[in-house]
């Protein structure tokens, strides 16, 4: 029985993992510093968070990671491009199951590790008025955690797709502040990146990018998550999230 349950999580880890690594090779927009580009796997890692648990979900991204390489994906991170996507992952998992501190704590892990490093923006000048580079970013894990209270607090107050969103939203927010941490190490640091005028002018481009990005990251993972969700039955997803 225990090798038949192996047997199948495998097989699912697999399914999912080829269904990230074809989409990963789907691109959206380029990344800046980089040959490589974000692509459409953005919208699927919460999925697979929210369908096989934090850890599953984690372990089929990094595998479809590695798979989409060997199909021709641009390596970006030195082969460390599946973190951004495993955080997505994690966060979604834990978040689909009411662990709301442990999203806010991984969340606020993130910020801290970002914050604190000196090649990091903390804010940006929009005008006359200091911007902080994360403000979308804190929203996200602010209504994660309101939604999440609330749902908790009046059973059906919030609806299922209210909350689908909030889970999606957050989990592509800290995978993007993952991604920009894994800039700062891997392209910067180790792999000699320059940006053309300094770290505040890159910052600053992407700070007026990233918005519209994922935005369209979490309105098309959101209609993925919740149709796919609605369609699997319940005693499934229970299944598939405790393999």
């Amino acid at each position: 029985m225990q090798s038949r349950i192996g047997t199948r999580k495998l097989a699912t880890v697999a399914i999912f993992a080829a269904l990230y690594a074809v989409l990963n090779l789907i691109p959206v927009s380029r990344l800046v510093g980089s040959v490589s580009f974000l692509s459409m796997a953005n919208v699927f890692s919460p999925l697979a968070g929210m369908i096989l648990g934090p850890f599953t979900g984690g372990l089929s991204v990094l595998v479809g990671t590695f798979v989409s390489f060997a199909l021709g994906k641009t390596v970006a991170f030195d082969g460390l491009d599946f973190i951004p996507g495993v955080v997505a992952a994690v966060t979604a998992g834990y978040a689909i199951q009411g662990k709301f501190g442990r999203v806010a704590g991984l969340s606020v892990l993130l910020f801290a590790i970002y914050l604190l490093d000196p090649l990091s923006a903390v804010v940006i000048q929009v005008g006359s008025v200091p911007v902080p580079y994360l403000w979308m970013h804190f929203l996200a894990t602010a209504v994660f955690v309101l939604v999440s209270l609330a749902n908790k607090r009046w059973v059906g107050f919030v609806s299922f797709a209210i909350l689908v969103v909030s889970i999606v939203f957050v989990s592509t927010m800290n995978a993007h502040v993952a991604g920009g941490i894994m800039s700062e190490n891997v392209l910067v640091r180790i792999n000699n990146f320059t940006p053309k005028g300094g770290m505040m002018v890159y910052w600053t481009a992407i700070f007026y990018a990233y918005p519209l990005e994922r935005v369209f990251f979490t309105a098309v993972g959101s209609i993925l998550a919740i149709g796919v969700l609605r369609a699997v039955p319940g005693d499934t997803l229970k299944r598939l999230r405790h393999r």
